[in-house]
């Protein structure tokens, strides 16, 4: 919710038009044990464009934020800053440079950056976290995999053991990072790959 207070708060100040540039990076490369990886695989950006071009706030969900109350039972949202999202609430005045999936990158070097009116930039902040930090870890495991198999053939085995659709997002990673097959029967399909899995412990 802070990402739309933030903005309600430009609005207000009247700097939610402001033209801003906003750097996605991370700070330092995942610890495995005791051993820190010394590089990322960047990922997820695919998907996170997808769901940007499509998203904008439809009315039932400007009625559903036009009724949250605050501890006092006050309003959090005013209609004026409701409208605002009503008229504008795409991204599509935002654009994003980024780093292109599968390539390995750095801490602290921009891997996306966004720029645009000030209020629509900061509440894309979330959802681009979202979708680039997980994919973008599970591509690096991946990639470490991959180079410690040393010519051998990584399988992703992670769809039972994953959280709702974020399974996807994991197999997706995974491929990109580098293993060779999924069975995920899914997303397998629509990246063009031929699924590859064992049996469960039922059939022994």
């Amino acid at each position: 919710q802070y990402q739309l207070t933030m903005a309600q708060l430009y609005f207000r100040l009247g700097l939610h038009e402001l033209e801003v540039q906003f750097d996605h990076f991370y700070r330092r490369n995942p610890d495995y044990d005791q051993h820190q990886a010394g590089y990322c695989i960047n990922a997820g950006l695919e998907w996170f464009l997808d769901w940007m071009l499509k998203a904008h706030f439809r009315e039932q969900e400007l009625e559903y934020l036009r009724n949250h109350r605050n501890n006092l039972g006050n309003r959090i949202f005013a209609d004026d800053f409701l409208d605002y999202l009503r008229k504008h609430g795409d991204f599509s005045a935002l654009s994003i440079h980024a780093i292109p999936e599968g390539r390995v990158v750095h801490p602290n070097t921009p891997l996306t950056v966004v720029r645009g009116p000030m209020a629509m930039a900061q509440i894309i902040e979330t959802p681009l976290l979202n979708k680039l930090n997980y994919q973008t870890l599970v591509a690096t495991k991946a990639s470490r995999l991959v180079e410690a198999s040393r010519g051998g053939v990584i399988l992703e085995f992670g769809l039972r053991r994953a959280q709702g659709e974020g399974a996807n997002d994991g197999t997706r990673a995974a491929l990109i990072g580098g293993a060779h097959f999924s069975s995920n029967v899914g997303v397998s399909h629509v990246l063009g790959l031929p699924p590859k899995g064992t049996h469960a412990h039922s059939m022994v």
